[in-house]
Order: structure tokens, then C-alpha cells, then sequence
């Protein structure tokens, strides 16, 4: 059986309700789960055996439409006009709510901006292109990112691989360097120091379609100065292992000007890096990586040296997922979109016994959906960050799924329609804050220099 439950904050002092005019889309709900879970299905639920004909017309029907959703691009606008009367910061509960910054990244505006607990603005970053994807703030403050430049497609109506790079810009919006390399979606520095992200690929395998080529995602890893130096294929990573994974179908499209098959769309990638987990299973290894895959409605750990997965979860549990993420307990935190469902939630998965121990979902499971992108944080109370990437928000919920801060994006475009939201990261005010100081004493040495 399946529990939901958590309240939607009302008003504090002044502010109103956290309500929309289009049906409380972000009413909270949260689930802790103690027995059994109901297993969600791809499509939201699964065909009964002895429905016949009928019901098999209608899985059928799903799974196009499924496969048409993952088809579309995802957003930089929300469908929907502003309904908000506010922007910023629209609410609060200081008492509850983890103090700190919090990064988030324009997807269609290619820019970023470093907010604090009320939404002040504190730094910003931009650079001239067609789209980003997650950036990083790095200790010194640097920022790295993924995205990719103008339009290189007749018309200006679209962009190829060719068009994707990495950067590294400064605290202060300068360009440290730039990389065109077809990297997408995610970028972080692993243990070692070296960056880790995702490239794009392109080969023929006539097990998956003879005519078309697949794109095949790739774990890249990159020096400091963003270069490549090694990567590995996801194909050849999940085919060495039959035993743990099956490919579900995918269609072939034209996309990026180009007939291929999008067999994996990977959007998240993550080095094991908790030293006291890597004795608790051959899982948390310090070799290993977690990968997040939208078209295969899976999550897996990847092994970097023998270049093989060695654990996989998800088909049948979870549609369209984003941004997984391994927490301190071992458990793995993860955004499942929900596509064919038109419901997102957030679930938190023990890999070992491979249940769901967790979850937050609005109380009317619709009212909380975003086809493309999402983000989810653990942060250090307890509570979680979660990134409505579509409709342009962000919001922190308590175990038991109440909101207890509230972001809108002011970003709109000449509609009005607000700027989605790639992903949202919530930095510790130390850690700012040493950044600061950091970047001011290096700003007065150099402006001591510049006198003498």
C-alpha cells in the first residue's frame, strides 16, 4: 500500500498560500515507506493478462505515446503564462528550511546565478550560446559548464553534436577555457580532480537497428583543462551484461539532423566517493559510477576498469528519470519524471534490496509533473531540494513533504512564460562564503600590485 501525506504551507505574516490558479501544482506530499511499496509501472500501470486483445492494443498505444514524449525537446519556457503574483523567493520558513545558496541554471538563457535564502542575487554567469546544461561551482568559485553553441543548422533552427562544448568560467564571468567537445547534460570533478561528463557518439549496431545508427553515450573523463582523456561506452558497457540488463526498444528518429536511434540519453553521472561505504558492498567501490538514463527508464553503476555495469535498476519502476545521486547512507536519490504517468516524484532507493524507501509526490499526483529535466538534493537536515524544471521552480520539502522555501524563476520570455530550470544546487554558507574571501583577498593583492 502506498501513503502520502504533508500539507501545503499557508500563510505566514503577509504571504500568501503556495497555490496556483492552474490547481496547487506544487502541493506537496511526501511517502515514508515501511511495507510494501506499489510498484509503478513505465506507463503508470500495468495490463491486466486477462484483459486480451483489448488491453494489449491499449500497451501498445502507451508506448507510443511514451516514445513520443521522449521525442520532444526539452523545454526552455514553460507551456503556460506566469500565474504567480510574485517572483524570487515566495516563501519561506527560515526556522526549517536549510540556510545556504542556491545555484540554478537558465537551460535556454545559457546562464546561472548564485541566490541567497531570500533570493538576493549574489553572482551570475552567462556566456553567448544556445543552451546549458548542470554547471558546477567549484571551491575557488569557478564554474564549470555543459551546453552548447548558436544554432549551426540551416535557418538557425537547431544544432547538431558539433555544436556542444564544456567551459570553465571565473568568479568573475571570465572564460578560463573552452572546449568543443559533445558533451552534454552533466559535468563534476571526481575524487581524483579530474572532470568526469558525458560526450556523444555515433555507430552501427545492427542488433539494435541495421539501418540507422545508435547514439551512443559515452563517460568521458577530462584534465583540469577540460581535454579528454579516456572515455567509456555505455553500449559495450551494458551489452557485456545480459545477466543484469535487457535494452528496451527505442525508436528511430531524425533529430540533430540526422536519422539515428537515441538508445540511452544518459543526463547524470556521478564518481563513488564515500570512503566508509566502499566496505559495505562491491557496489559503492571507488571505481564505480552512477549513471542516470532517461531512455532505458534505468540507473546503473558502471565499473571505470572493467568497463561493464554491475548493477542496474528501474525498468517497470520508473519513466524518463533524471539526476541520480548516491547519499551518505548508500541509499540513491532520484528524479523520476513520470512519462506516460503525467505525474513526477522524487523516490530514494535502497539499491541493496532494490526498494523505494521513500518518496515525496503531490497529493494530487498530477498536480506535480515535469516532462523534461528535474533535479533532486539531499541536503544536510534532512530535507530535499527539488527542481521543477518545466514550470520554472524550486522548492525544499521536509521529510513528510512540506514546502519550507519556495522559488520562482523571474526569468520570462517575450510571452511570458517563465525560464525553465536545467537543475538547482544548494551550496552551504560556508562554503560560499570561503569563496568570497578568497576571491577578495585575491582581488586586494592584485590591486596592491597594480599600485606598488
Amino acid at each position: 500500500m502506498q501513503f502520502r501525506g504533508g500539507s501545503i504551507p499557508g500563510t505566514i505574516g503577509s504571504g500568501p498560500a503556495l497555490l496556483r490558479s492552474s490547481g496547487a501544482r506544487v502541493a506537496a506530499g511526501a511517502v515514508l515507506v515501511t511495507v510494501a511499496i506499489l510498484a509503478i509501472s513505465m506507463g503508470g500501470c500495468s495490463p491486466d493478462s486477462d484483459k486480451g486483445a483489448n488491453s494489449s492494443s491499449s500497451g501498445d498505444s502507451q508506448l507510443a505515446r511514451i516514445d513520443r514524449l521522449r521525442s520532444l525537446p526539452y523545454a526552455g519556457f514553460s507551456e503556460e503564462k506566469s500565474d504567480h503574483g510574485a517572483d524570487g523567493v515566495v516563501f519561506q520558513d527560515s526556522q526549517r528550511a536549510v540556510n545556504g545558496y542556491t545555484l540554478y541554471i537558465n537551460r535556454a538563457l545559457c546562464s546561472a546565478h548564485l541566490i541567497d535564502q531570500d533570493g538576493g542575487v549574489v553572482r551570475s554567469w552567462s556566456h553567448p550560446g544556445r543552451r546549458w546544461g548542470n554547471c558546477e561551482l567549484l571551491t575557488n568559485g569557478d564554474l564549470l559548464v555543459v551546453g552548447a553553441d548558436y544554432p549551426d543548422l540551416p535557418g538557425g533552427r537547431g544544432f547538431t553534436d558539433k555544436s556542444r562544448c564544456a567551459l570553465r568560467l571565473s568568479w568573475d564571468n571570465n572564460v578560463i577555457w573552452k572546449r568543443n567537445i559533445p558533451a552534454h547534460h552533466d559535468i563534476e570533478v571526481t575524487p581524483s580532480g579530474r572532470l568526469l561528463t558525458l560526450t556523444v557518439s555515433y555507430r552501427r549496431v545492427p542488433a539494435i537497428d541495421p539501418s540507422v545508427d545508435i547514439r551512443d553515450d559515452r563517460i568521458t573523463l577530462l584534465g583540469t583543462d577540460g581535454i579528454p582523456l579516456e572515455h567509456r561506452s555505455l553500449y559495450d558497457a551494458f551489452s557485456a551484461r545480459p545477466d543484469l540488463f535487457s535494452f528496451q526498444p527505442v525508436k528511430p528518429r531524425r533529430q540533430w539532423n540526422r536519422d539515428m536511434v537515441d538508445l540511452f540519453h544518459s543526463n547524470a553521472i556521478e564518481w563513488m566517493h564515500y570512503e566508509h561505504l566502499q566496505n559495505k558492498d562491491p557496489l559503492y567501490a571507488l571505481g564505480n559510477i552512477l549513471v542516470c538514463i532517461r531512455h532505458q527508464d534505468t540507473i546503473a553503476v558502471v565499473d571505470w576498469e572493467k568497463q561493464e555495469i554491475v548493477w542496474a535498476w528501474g525498468q517497470g519502476e520508473v519513466s524518463g528519470p533524471h539526476d541520480a545521486t548516491v547519499l551518505e547512507n548508500g541509499h540513491i536519490l532520484l528524479f523520476d519524471n513520470g512519462l506516460g504517468r503525467d505525474w513526477s516524484r522524487v523516490v530514494e532507493l535502497d539499491p541493496l534490496t532494490r526498494q523505494i524507501v521513500w518518496e515525496y509526490a503531490a497529493p494530487e499526483p498530477t498536480d506535480f509533473y515535469t516532462r523534461s529535466g528535474g533535479a533532486n538534493q539531499r541536503l544536510a537536515n534532512g530535507n530535499t531540494l527539488v527542481t521543477d524544471s518545466d514550470n520554472g521552480e524550486i522548492y525544499e520539502v521536509t521529510g513528510t513533504g512540506e514546502i519550507v522555501w519556495h522559488f520562482v524563476n523571474p526569468a520570462r520570455d517575450k510571452r511570458g512564460h517563465r525560464a525553465a530550470i536545467a537543475r538547482a544546487k544548494r551550496y552551504s554558507a560556508a562554503y560560499v562564503e570561503k569563496i568570497h574571501r578568497s576571491t577578495d583577498s585575491a582581488a586586494q593583492s592584485g590591486a596592491a600590485a597594480t599600485s606598488r
